[in-house]
Formats: C-alpha cells, sequence, structure tokens
C-alpha cells in the first residue's frame, strides 16, 4: 500500500522568483545597460549611479515576461496531457489512471523538468492522498492564470457532477485548444519580423550616439556638465522609454 506523503509545494504561475544566478545575471545586465545610458547621455558616473534605481523597473519588466513565458510554456504542455488523456479514455481508462498515462507522455516529450511534468506529478500524488481531480484541477486553474486550463476545470467539474460524457468532452476541450493555440503561432509568426525591427530600432540610438562620440570627438561637448545639456538628454531620454512601452503594447496581442 502507497504512503501518504507530504505534499511538494505548488508553483504560482502569477509570480516568478528569479534564481539567485538569474538575479546576478540581470543585476549585471542592467548595471552595464545603465553605465552605458550614464556615459552616452550624461558623460557622468554620477548619473549612472542616480540611474541605477531604474534598474527595479528593468527587473519587474523582466520578471513579467519570464511569467508570461512560463504561462506559455504550461498552457502548451497542457494540450498535450488532455490529447494523452483523450487517447486513454478511448483505450479505456479510467480518467485518474488517463492523468498518470499522460505522466509518462510528458515527460517523453518535454522532460522531467518540464512544468507539466512536475504539476502531474503533484497531481497523481494529490491522486494518491485520496483528493478529487475535479479539485486539483480547480487549484491548477487558480495558481496557472491561463484561461485554458480554468476553462477546462469548470467544464470538468460539471461534466462530473452532471454525469456528462468526458471522453467527449475531453475531446472537444482538446480541439478548441489546440485551434486557439494554431491561432496563436500564426499570429507570433506574422509579428516576428516586428519584433525583430523593434529590437533593432531600441539599440539604434546607443549605436548612433557612440558612433559619433567615437568618430567626432567632442560633439556632444554642449550637452554634458551643464543644466540645459542635463535637460535636453532627460527629455530625448524620456521620449525614448515612451516609444519602447509604446511598442511593447503594440506588439503585445492576446488571444
Amino acid at each position: 500500500m502507497r504512503q501518504r506523503g507530504r505534499l511538494p509545494p505548488a508553483a504560482d504561475y502569477n509570480k516568478y522568483v528569479f534564481s539567485r544566478r538569474e538575479l546576478v545575471t540581470q543585476l549585471i545586465f542592467q548595471s552595464l545597460c545603465m553605465g552605458a545610458t550614464a556615459l552616452l547621455f550624461y558623460d557622468s558616473i554620477i548619473a549612472w549611479i542616480l540611474l541605477m534605481p531604474l534598474s527595479v523597473l528593468s527587473l519587474k519588466k523582466k520578471r513579467r515576461e519570464l511569467c508570461k513565458r512560463r504561462k506559455q510554456q504550461l498552457e502548451n504542455e497542457f494540450r498535450e496531457v488532455i490529447l494523452s488523456v483523450s487517447s486513454s479514455l478511448q483505450a479505456g481508462y479510467s480518467v485518474e489512471n488517463a492523468f498518470k498515462e499522460a505522466c509518462r507522455d510528458i515527460v517523453l516529450l518535454y522532460g522531467e523538468a518540464s512544468v507539466m511534468a512536475c504539476e502531474l506529478r503533484l497531481l497523481i500524488r494529490r491522486l494518491d492522498n485520496n483528493e478529487q481531480l475535479e479539485d486539483i484541477l480547480t487549484h491548477l486553474a487558480a495558481r496557472s492564470g491561463v484561461r485554458d486550463i480554468r476553462d477546462f476545470a469548470e467544464v470538468f467539474r460539471t461534466a462530473k457532477r452532471t454525469g456528462g460524457e468526458l471522453r467527449t468532452i475531453i475531446a472537444n476541450t482538446a480541439q478548441l485548444i489546440g485551434d486557439k493555440q494554431e491561432v496563436r503561432r500564426e499570429i507570433q509568426t506574422v509579428i516576428s519580423e516586428k519584433k525583430l525591427e523593434q529590437t533593432i530600432m531600441r539599440y539604434m540610438p546607443f549605436l548612433i550616439l557612440f558612433y559619433i562620440s567615437v568618430t567626432s570627438n567632442g560633439y556632444f561637448e554642449g550637452l554634458y556638465h551643464n543644466i540645459f545639456g542635463w535637460s535636453v538628454m532627460t527629455a530625448a531620454l524620456a521620449v525614448y522609454a515612451a516609444a519602447c512601452r509604446l511598442s511593447d503594447r503594440i506588439l503585445d496581442i492576446r488571444i
């Protein structure tokens, strides 16, 4: 008889916590970026020190990006889980055993460390502790913040209560999720070129300033070390930051 053990902590996909290595890497990168900005726009080490608190905003943005990427990975892997569960149900497995079989398939597809493999191992542990599958899926949906998982959990709970045909419901859900992800992939393909252009344009002002500073020594001297110059460069930097934020909003297409 399998022993009931203490469950591992469940991940909250609405938050992202940097590992120590990620945090050190990001801090070094942000320090270099702020140093380059202070050198090119102000030619001042003091400006570097004053700009460093802005690294907190950059870290928050990076955390949001990594959180979004992890959710997308979870969503993609969840579709494979539903497809595997649907196939197992067609083969005559119970729905609980179908999810256990899905864990093996996900490990083969994405590896032991994939987000969905970890979630399925947790799901199996909770099933062994006699928890209801619909409660486990509802808990995953709440933690994930992924609409497809939340919709599936709600449909699954309703079907279990009303005695609906789980095989058909799960197969239809897998088809709907697959269609939605296909549309998302097509959109990402279309805007990938625009994102590349966005990245190039973000670095272009720094490259231009660097090129002029190297080839025309003293060209920006009138903008450094005086109040008028600081005001002009600060205004230019503010416009640049606003343009970057606007481009992020334009390319952030959600389905």
